[in-house]
C-alpha cells in the first residue's frame, strides 16, 4: 500500500493495528468470509461508510435479446440493476480502473473494478465514505485496493475459466463448510439447513458433440449451458463445474417439489435453446434432499444415483433419488467404509 505520508508519522500502536486489519483480510479462504471480514474492518474502524459489491452477469431483457450487464449485489441487500444505468460503475467497467466519484451530497464514492487474468471483470467493487483528510481517505483506500488483489486472487482459484461458474475446488470447499457446519457439536452454524437439496446435471451425449463438431464447438456448447442454467437458477444457489460435462447445484431454501421444478426449468430451457452448429441439447438431471445426517458428498452419491437411472432410461429427466427408492426402481445406496461411487 502506497501512502503519501512517511511511516514515521505512525505510532508503535497504530502499527500494530494497522497489521491487524491486513491481517484480518490475509487470513481468509473464501470470498463470503472475506467480505463478512471486510465489512466488519470498515464497521468498526471508519465512520459512515457503506459497501457493497456486485456479480456481473450477462443477460438480455428485451424481446429484440440484446445483451446487456446485470449487476447482482453479493449480498442481496440490494436488488439487482443494469450496468449501464449506473454511470460511475459502467466507467469503471469500461474503462479496467477505478473510479474516484464525488456525490452532490458530499459523500464520495471509490469503485473498483475486479480485473481477471484475461482481462475480463468479474466484479465491481463500490465503498462510499466521507473522508476528504488525506491520511484516512488513503488508509481507506489502500485497504479497498488490498481487498480487491485478495478478492481476484481467491475469486479465481475458485471460479471455472471456461464457464466462468464455480469449480470442483469451490464445491469441495463449499461441501466441507456444510459439513462441519451440520455437525451437532458445532455451535458456528451460519450454513446449517441453508440449502435443502443438491442436483447433479449432465449434459446428454456430450462425447458424440465433441466427436462430430470437435472441441472447440464441445467447448461452446459447455460455455451456453452454463450461461443459461446460471439465467434460471436464483442468485443464492449454487452453481458448480464438477467437470467435464458435469455439474452440481446446492438448491437453497426449498422444500422437494420445489427443487424439482427449478431443475425442472433448468432442463426445459436447455432443450428449447438452440447451440450453434450443435442445434438441440438435452441435459439429464438427478438431484436428493440435502439430508444434514449425511456428508453433502453422499448426498452428492444419492443424486448421482438417479441420473445413472436416468441415463440408463431415456435420458432429458429430472428424477430424485428419493422418489425413485419410493417407487422401488433404486435400492437404497449403502455408505460403508465412506466410499462414494461416482457414475462416468
Amino acid at each position: 500500500m502506497h501512502l503519501s505520508f512517511p511511516p514515521s508519522r505512525f505510532s508503535h500502536m497504530e502499527i500494530q493495528r494497522l497489521f491487524k486489519l491486513l491481517k484480518s483480510l490475509t487470513g481468509q479462504t473464501n470470498t463470503r468470509d472475506l467480505i463478512a471480514a471486510f465489512q466488519s474492518l470498515l464497521t468498526e474502524n471508519f465512520d459512515s461508510v457503506s459497501f457493497n459489491i456486485y456479480e456481473l452477469q450477462a443477460t438480455r431483457i428485451d424481446t429484440e435479446k440484446n445483451p446487456c450487464i446485470a449487476c447482482l449485489d453479493c449480498e442481496l441487500e440490494k436488488e439487482a440493476f443494469l450496468l449501464h444505468n449506473d454511470c460511475a460503475l459502467s466507467q469503471a467497467f469500461t474503462n479496467l480502473e477505478p473510479v474516484f466519484h464525488a456525490e452532490q451530497s458530499g459523500m464520495n464514492k471509490a469503485i473498483y473494478p475486479v480485473i481477471l487474468y484475461d482481462k475480463s471483470i468479474s466484479h465491481i467493487i463500490s465503498v462510499r465514505h466521507e473522508y476528504t483528510e488525506d491520511t484516512a481517505r488513503e488508509l481507506l483506500l489502500g485497504l479497498l485496493e488490498i481487498f480487491t488483489d485478495i478478492f481476484r486472487s481467491i475469486h479465481e482459484k475458485g471460479y471455472d475459466p471456461l464457464t466462468r461458474i464455480l469449480n470442483r475446488q469451490a464445491f469441495d470447499q463449499t461441501a466441507s463448510e456444510l459439513a462441519y457446519s451440520n455437525n451437532k457439536n458445532n455451535k458456528n452454524n451460519k450454513l446449517k439447513s441453508t440449502f435443502n437439496a443438491i442436483a447433479i446435471l449432465d449434459i446428454d451425449k456430450f462425447k458424440e458433440i465433441n466427436d462430430l463438431y470437435g472441441h472447440a464447438i464441445g467447448d461452446e456448447t459447455l460455455v451456453l449451458f452454463a450461461q443459461t442454467v446460471r439465467s434460471v437458477l436464483r442468485q443464492e444457489d449454487l452453481f458448480f463445474r464438477y467437470g467435464g460435462e458435469e455439474f452440481v447445484v446446492f438448491v437453497k431454501d426449498v422444500e422437494h417439489e420445489q427443487a424439482q421444478q427449478a431443475l425442472e426449468r433448468c432442463r426445459c430451457a436447455i432443450e428449447s435453446r438452440r447451440f450453434p452448429q450443435v442445434g438441440r441439447v438435452t441435459v439429464s438431471v438427478g438431484f436428493a434432499d440435502l439430508d444434514t445426517e449425511f456428508h453433502p458428498n453422499e448426498n452428492l452419491s444419492k443424486a448421482d444415483k438417479a441420473l445413472y437411472f436416468i441415463k440408463r432410461n431415456g435420458r432429458n429427466k429430472v428424477l430424485s433419488y428419493e422418489q425413485l427408492l419410493e417407487d422401488g426402481l433404486l435400492e437404497p445406496i449403502s455408505f460403508k467404509d465412506g466410499a462414494i461411487d461416482f457414475w462416468d
